[in-house]
């Protein structure tokens, strides 16, 4: 029996192709959630996924008080049911059709269940480049589907900000809404800014958008996407976090990540700190192939690092 053990942070943060990011279909809010959830789980040799119930539940953001158990099963069902279509984005003329997943079954609080094997691609991060990493725990609070699919584009714009526009009858295809919103103003109003202010309020994100004309009409929206910093983080001396940092690199440059914080197994460094507060601090790591990124509060460093040290309290 799998014993189910409390996640550290680093195990919320799901690493999708780009591709699969702007794959077409149409999922409710719960069923995606949940189908982010379940892609953490992922035995990336076997496609096999197995999850506990609690885990589930926290990971989508499901009050155990409230949970019944027709609701899972439902949303389980409707994931079954759908094909997705996923394009080559250097390519748009190629695409495949998908479904998501296979048999699913319930026993002893735990949930299993596996992705086909022609999807196992879209998981394996060979090239950094082409995929798009973020912490489902940001999509948590999300009540819009637009909002969470825009987030995941948002996501791989703040990384590569040479892709930060897309066609509006391309965004529409993603969205699933290709028959809906065809006045520009209703489109903006009912998904552009409803996106934008979830996004803005409850991620790690910040966006804007601009909206192109071709001639007399629309056709494209361009994504200004900032990493988000509050309010609280602005005011923070920016001399006390320039002693942090200096700090942490002396204890933390160069040496190696644990196992239970790195991407994928192997030997991954730190490279690099950027320090928006004591609670909002980014490392750049790498291994031999390629980066990643790590957040992790200033309390929590210590147990990143695979021989971890004693920090002394930063006033």
């Amino acid at each position: 029996m799998t014993k189910k053990t409390k996640k550290n942070e680093n195990k919320n943060i799901v690493t999708l192709h780009n591709n699969f990011v702007e794959a077409i279909y149409g999922l409710s809010v719960d069923a995606k959630k949940l189908l982010l959830s379940t892609f953490l789980h992922i035995d990336k040799n076997s496609g096999n996924i197995i999850i506990h119930r609690e885990d589930l539940l926290q990971e989508i953001g499901i009050d155990p008080r409230k949970y019944r158990k027709e609701h899972l099963k439902a949303i389980f069902r409707e994931l079954m049911t759908k094909v997705i279509e996923i394009k080559d984005l250097e390519n748009p003329n190629n695409w495949v059709l998908l479904q998501l997943l296979k048999k699913v079954e319930y026993k002893d609080g735990y949930f299993r269940t596996s992705i086909y094997p022609e999807l196992l691609p879209y998981f394996e991060e060979v090239q950094k480049r082409l995929f798009t990493k973020f912490n489902i725990q940001n999509i948590k609070p999300l009540t819009s589907i637009y909002a969470i699919r825009i987030y995941e584009l948002c996501k791989r714009f703040y990384k590569d900000s040479s892709h930060a526009h897309i066609s509006i009858d391309q965004l529409k295809k993603i969205l699933q809404i290709e028959n809906k919103y065809k006045q520009t103003s209703d489109f903006r109003k009912r998904v552009l800014d409803v996106a934008k202010k979830q996004i803005n309020k409850n991620t790690d994100l910040e966006i804007d958008f601009e909206l192109i004309k071709e001639g007399k009409k629309y056709t494209k929206v361009h994504f200004i996407v900032k990493q988000h910093i509050g309010d609280a983080h602005k005011k923070r001396d920016p001399e006390t976090l320039k002693t942090l940092k200096a700090r942490l690199e002396k204890l933390y440059k160069g040496k190696q990540i644990s196992e239970d914080y790195a991407p994928v197994a192997g030997p991954w460094h730190a490279e690099d700190f950027i320090v928006y507060s004591k609670d909002h601090i980014r490392i750049v790591i790498s291994n031999s192939i390629s980066e990643a990124e790590l957040f992790v509060p200033l309390e929590s460093l210590p147990k990143a690092f695979a021989q971890p040290h004693n920090m002394t309290k930063i006033e």
